[in-house]
Order: structure tokens, then sequence, then C-alpha cells
């Protein structure tokens, strides 16, 4: 009995050792999963017999991926004896925000106790990039009177999926306020999926008013279906189309008797970007002022002082207006002595030479006659003699001519510098001209504190921009240099200080400087009609022996001018 339970034993353990586990294998050759999936669920099938206990390992290789778009997988599965059911396992997907295309890696079998021949699968993540929502700009401009701005939201980094963001619109400094310059921004952006940019408009209100510039703020939030990128905030700027700042600034006048003149701008009070400052301590941090110890004040009756040693400069300040891009603070004076004061907040404050013993002046020429005096934009002071209507005749035809000598008018050009002077009597004088010395000057002594000034007036052109401009454009049809007729084309037309016109004119022989002295006095031109306007020779006036030349305006007035000097430069 011992001997046939030995042999059962033997037998029993052999057969075991051949019992079939089955074969193992995944359900699919190949899996897709999009990256934003988060997961996949993997499959491994048990087919054929399950007379056995199977198991597995299930690993992951990378194949076009990296670490951080997958977990890495170390599965273990495993059957009983008579267990057929399939096995599921998830792998997890990671999401990142790296366009990088569709990328693979492998499952595969280690240590299968059952047939393993089909333990082979590639996976392949389809990439998935909401992208990245952000303003194109972290600046945007637009002229006031285009009356829009334009801003651009990116998509970037990926356009799968819809997607919106919120923009919202704030004030900011300077600021531009939405009751008057611009309709506030407060809705929501949406992108179609494969879209990767949206324009948007801020609808601008333009008015009247000289301004700087002005700026409010566009925000992004409240991203969906993507996320926030790099520019999240942008600085909208709103640029002015309004020339003139003297509208929004408080004017001085003058009340002297019978003196007409263009109000003056009051420099004492707070500049427009910062009520701390004034305008006249703006002025004195150009670099010019503080290098050289120079200090600009504003005097009672407006006018701009600057003393220099024992000498004073006065200038009538007539507009403050926006810097050009780009200049740094500085002081540029031109020929004639009108200057720009540009200072560090991006302003320009013009000025014209002017007469600070403008009164002394009246109360003078009243003694002798009781002319109207004006005070010209140009900075100049022109003198109209009140003598009633021009008397008139008629001619046989019965025509009637005027008698337009009778119109007395002068038109002066105050010197830059009053000089301290030991003239006691304050009033006006004559004074030989420095370049002429058949004209001469006017000179106005007044009392300047406890110092007693001389300023002087030159003769000059009654509307030089005019002037000087015709010269540009229409050249003259004689010089005077030159023997016989010529037309030619000018350069370097200026007007000077004491009122000397200075033109080159281009020749054979080599650039002609040309240097002509306005007559003070002014007359109606006889028969004026516009094609009358321009520059021209005409005869001998001042018996020098060389032709003179007469403007005649637009505005019906004509003036003579005087041949100075000239020079041929080789």
């Amino acid at each position: 009995m011992r001997r046939i339970k030995a042999i059962i034993f033997s037998v029993g353990v052999f057969y075991l050792g051949n019992v079939d586990a089955g074969s193992l294998s995944f359900s699919a050759s190949a899996y897709s999963v999009s990256e934003n999936s988060s997961t996949i669920s993997i499959t491994v099938n048990r087919t054929g017999s399950t007379a056995a206990v199977a198991s597995v390992t299930v690993v992951s290789s990378h194949v076009t991926t990296e670490a951080g778009d997958f977990t890495p997988v170390s599965q273990s599965l495993s059957w009983g004896i008579g267990d057929a059911a399939a096995k599921n396992f998830t792998v997890t997907i990671l999401d990142d925000n790296v366009v990088e295309g569709t990328e693979t890696f492998t499952l595969s079998f280690t240590s299968p106790v059952g047939d393993g021949t089909g333990g082979s699968s590639t996976v392949s993540i389809t990439d998935y990039e909401e992208g990245k929502l952000q303003l194109s700009s972290s600046t945007y401009s637009a002229q006031e009177d285009s009356l829009q701005l334009l801003a651009t939201i990116n998509r970037v980094s990926g356009t799968d999926g819809v997607a919106s963001v919120k923009i919202k619109s704030t004030d900011s400094a300077p600021v531009a306020s939405t009751s008057t310059d611009y309709f506030s921004v407060d809705t929501t952006v949406s992108f179609a999926d494969g879209e990767s940019s949206k324009t948007f408009l801020v609808n601008l209100k333009n008015d009247d008013i000289a301004e700087f510039s002005e700026k409010f703020t566009l925000s992004l939030s409240d991203a969906t279906g993507a996320v926030l990128g790099a520019i999240t905030s942008a600085i909208a700027e709103i640029k002015d189309t309004d020339i003139d700042f003297t509208s929004t600034l408080k004017l001085l006048t003058k009340s002297t008797k019978n003196i007409q003149q263009p109000q003056l701008v009051d420099l004492t009070q707070p500049s427009l970007l910062d009520s701390t400052i004034k305008i006249i301590d703006l002025i004195n941090t150009i670099p010019i002022m503080t290098l050289t110890d120079l200090k600009a004040a504003q005097e009672t009756d407006g006018l701009l002082s600057i003393l220099v040693e024992t000498d004073k400069l006065f200038m009538r300040p007539v507009a403050v207006r926006r810097a050009s891009s780009g200049l740094a603070a500085d002081i540029n004076l031109r020929d004639d002595r009108s200057a720009d004061f540009i200072t560090s907040q991006g302003w320009t404050v013009e000025a014209q030479p002017a007469l600070k013993g403008i009164s002394v002046f009246q109360k003078a020429l009243a003694e002798q006659f009781l002319p109207d005096l004006v005070i010209t934009e140009n900075g100049n002071i022109t003198i109209q003699m009140d003598q009633g209507a021009p008397p008139f005749e008629r001619d046989k035809q019965n025509n009637i001519i005027v008698n337009y000598k009778f119109y007395d008018r002068w038109n002066f050009r105050p010197s830059l510098i009053a000089k301290v002077t030991d003239v006691a009597d304050e009033g006006f004088s004559l004074a030989d001209h420095p370049v002429d010395d058949d004209a001469w000057l006017v000179s106005v002594i007044f009392k300047d504190g406890n110092d007693n000034r001389e300023q002087f007036l030159s003769s000059a052109p009654i509307d030089g921009p005019e002037l000087i401009q015709h010269l540009k454009t229409f050249g003259v049809d004689r010089c005077a240099v030159i023997s016989k007729p010529c037309t030619v084309s000018l350069s370097d037309a200026k007007q000077l200080e004491n009122g000397i016109i200075t033109l080159d004119v281009p020749s054979s022989s080599g650039l002609i400087k040309v240097a002509l002295l306005a007559d003070y006095k002014i007359r109606k031109t006889p028969n004026f009609t516009p094609s009358l306007v321009g520059f021209r020779e005409t005869k001998d006036l001042n018996d020098d022996g060389v032709g003179d030349y007469r403007m005649i305006y637009s505005n019906g007035e004509d003036q003579y001018f005087f041949f100075v000097a000239s020079y041929v430069v080789p």
C-alpha cells in the first residue's frame, strides 16, 4: 500500500506542471489619447485556457515622449484558475504647455505567467494646447481725433478648443477720464477653436481742449479654456491733436491806455501735469539755467525776465505747447531772439522779445501825438497815427483818388536785452543804427527797481514770416549785386533780432550773402489785388546808388527794404 501511494503522488505532480494558463494580450496594438484627457484606460485580455493561474507585469518605455508627458507604468496583473475576465489599469497623462505634436511610448509585458506574445502596444499622446491669452503689447496709442484705439489679444502656445477672457479699462496717470476722453471697456472676448487673435476697439472722445497725452489701463482677467499669458495689462495713450495750451491757462491782460496787445500767459500757475510745480519753476529746471546760475522770473506785467549780470532779458510768453517727442529740456534761441523754453515735463513755452518800458514809450509818444500802439503776435510793436480819414480828391473823370501817403504807420522790433544806463529821465530818443549810418533806432529809457534801463527798438518787417516764406518760395526777380536781371532761389532767409532780413542767393560767382534793412514807414498799396503780393526790386529810394526792394503783404500794406550789405562766399 505504501508503494501505490507513492506512484499516485508522482503522477499528480507531473500532471499539474503541464496545465495551460492561456494567452495574455493587450486589447489593442495601439492606443490614442489627448494630452488634456488626464488618463487613459488600458485593457489586458486573457484568452484560451483558464485551468491555471496567470500573471504579468506591464511596463512603459519612451519612444518620443519625455519625462513629464505621463506617469511611468509598472502595473502587475493576475488571474486565478477559471478567471477569464479582462484586466484594466489606468495610465496618467500629464498636460504641459509645450507645443510638441503627437508623441508615443510603448507598453510591454515582463515576466508573464501564461502566453505573453501579445504583450506589446503603442500609446500615442496627441498634443492639446489651449494656449495663453495675452495682449499683443504693453502699450497702445491713438490720436484723439481718430475716435478709436485698437488693441489686440493674442492666443499663443496653442489654439485648441474654445476660450474666452475678460478685458476691462481703468483710468491711469496722467488720467484719461471716461466722462471726457474715452468710453469705458468691460467685456468678454471669445475665441473659437483654432482662433489665434482678436482685435477690439476702444471708442475715444474728441474735444477741442489742448492737453497733454492722457492714459488709461487695459487689463485681462478670468480666462476660460486657456490661461493668462505674459502681458495681462497695457497702458493706452490718447494723443491730443489740439495745438495750443493757452486755452487751458490763465491769461494776463494789460490796462495801459491806448495799448492793444495779445494776452500774456501766466507762468506762475501750477503745471498741468503736477499741481505742486509752477510753470516758471519748470523753466528754471532747464539745464542751461542751472549750469549758468541764471533764473527766470515773471514780472508783474506778465513778461518773462532773466537777469544776466547787469543786463536783463525781457520776453513775452505767448503760448504753451506740447514739445516734440524726444526733445530734452533746453532753450532754443532763434536768430530774431524769440525762444522756445523746453521743460522737463514735455512743454514748450514760446516767448517773443518784449519792451519792458511799453507804458513809458506810450506816454512819451502821447506828448507829441496820440497813436494807436499794438503789440503783434510776432512780438513787434506797430504804431498807427490817428489822423482820421485820409483826404481824397476827384480827377477829371470824377474818379475818387485817395491820398494814401496820409497813412502813417511804423513797425518796431524790440531788442532782447535791456542794459543799465546812467540816463535818469524816462522816455525815448533816437540812436544811430549799428549797421546803416543813414538809419536810426528808437531808444526807450525806463525804471526797473533801483536801476534805469535802456532798450532799443529797430525797424522790422510787419509780417516777417510771410516775407520769409515768400522769399523761400518765389525767390527774387533781380539781385542788386548782379548787373543784370536774375531769377534766383533763396536759402536760409531769416529775420535777425535787429529787424534785418538776411538771405543767401546762389549765383555763378558763389553764394551771395545779402542784408536788408526794413523801412519804418508802412504804406497802403493803391489799387491792391492779391496778385500784387510779393517781393520785388524798386527804385533807389535812399540815394545810396543801389536799387531797393518793396514787399507787398497779403493785408494790402507794403514796406520798403534798403540794401545794407552783401558779400560773395566763393
